[in-house]
């Protein structure tokens, strides 16, 4: 087996640490169990400055990371863990700049260690929760911390730029304040309209305590930046969210915004997408600017 590890002792149990992995691979799955004992620990830096992880699974065995696990993994994309982790250090991922989507496994009772990660973690990131009795979907747009000195007072002041650090304050040790959260939108749409669409069709897809006046703003914005949406998620080949706009018909008051997003899926090579796009127009009666199976000369047998 590629892990390095260690077996480690207390008065409880025998366990193992993990302490890194020997060689290259691009999607990581930490085991439950090795020669028989619990993985119950990732040691500190066990995975710091790896360029080739895109997607790393943590086990529900694992109660610690220790200081700078998986700091500045320039490739990870994706990470999926457990909230039965109880020690949560110092800079575990940070600086991972590609990190899009954290799936979080949770009990619902207890939410400290999406707190801790969320805090740690400035860059804009989608959360998706799987809860005991269904899921939800959040995205964290990025903020940044603005040190600033007061020559008179003698002093650092420090702001925070961007949306990111309101909507993380939303998520307490005991519960996520959805309403609070929603409440932020008409912020969010005006100082970033792009990142916005990512958290309206998250919030309308899994409408976890969604309130009517809320699921209305959300529909409204995407359909009135439906161009801009819909090249976005093309972009980057989402294409779940592609799916449901377009059955949710968000993109019937411009159909041009369609044509653009099937350029750029085109673009990509991304199939799928393209056909996706197509068949939802298609089912709308949309025609695009150019037609449909005119735009960039694409038709479904193209695919």
């Amino acid at each position: 087996m590629p892990f390095l590890y260690r077996i480690r002792e207390t008065q409880a149990e025998r366990f193992v640490e993990i302490e890194g992995f020997e060689s290259q691979t691009e999607y990581l799955t930490i085991p439950a169990r090795i020669e028989g004992l619990p993985v119950r620990r990732v040691a500190s830096h066990a995975f710091e400055g790896r360029g080739d992880l895109v997607e790393i699974s943590v086990p529900d065995t694992v109660r610690e990371f220790g200081t700078f696990a998986f700091h500045n993994l320039r490739s990870l994309s994706k990470i999926q863990l457990y909230d039965s982790v109880q020690d949560y250090a110092h800079g575990v991922l940070r600086h991972c700049a590609h990190l899009e989507e954290i799936t979080l496994y949770s009990g619902g009772e207890d939410f400290s260690l999406l707190k801790q990660i969320l805090e740690a973690c400035e860059e804009a990131v989608s959360v998706l929760l799987c809860l005991p009795d269904g899921q939800a979907r959040l995205a964290f747009p990025d903020y940044a911390l603005i040190a600033s000195e007061n020559t008179m007072a003698r002093t650092i002041q420090f702001a925070y730029e961007g949306g990111g650090y309101a909507y993380r304050q939303c998520v307490r040790k005991r519960g996520i304040r959805y309403r609070e959260y929603d409440g932020l939108f008409s912020f969010m749409e005006h100082d970033d309209p792009d990142y916005a669409a990512e958290i309206a069709i998250d919030r309308l897809m899994y409408p976890r305590d969604l309130d009517e006046r809320s699921e209305q703003t959300y529909r409204r914005f995407l359909t009135e930046h439906a161009r801009e949406a819909l090249s976005r998620f093309a972009a980057a080949r989402q294409e779940a969210r592609i799916l449901w706009m377009m059955e949710q018909r968000l993109a019937a008051a411009d159909p041009g915004a369609v044509d653009e997003a099937l350029r750029i899926a085109s673009s990509l090579g991304a199939s799928a997408i393209c056909a996706v796009l197509m068949d939802g127009a298609g089912a709308a009666g949309l025609s695009g600017e150019g037609g449909l199976t005119e735009a960039g000369g694409l038709s479904l047998e193209d695919w």
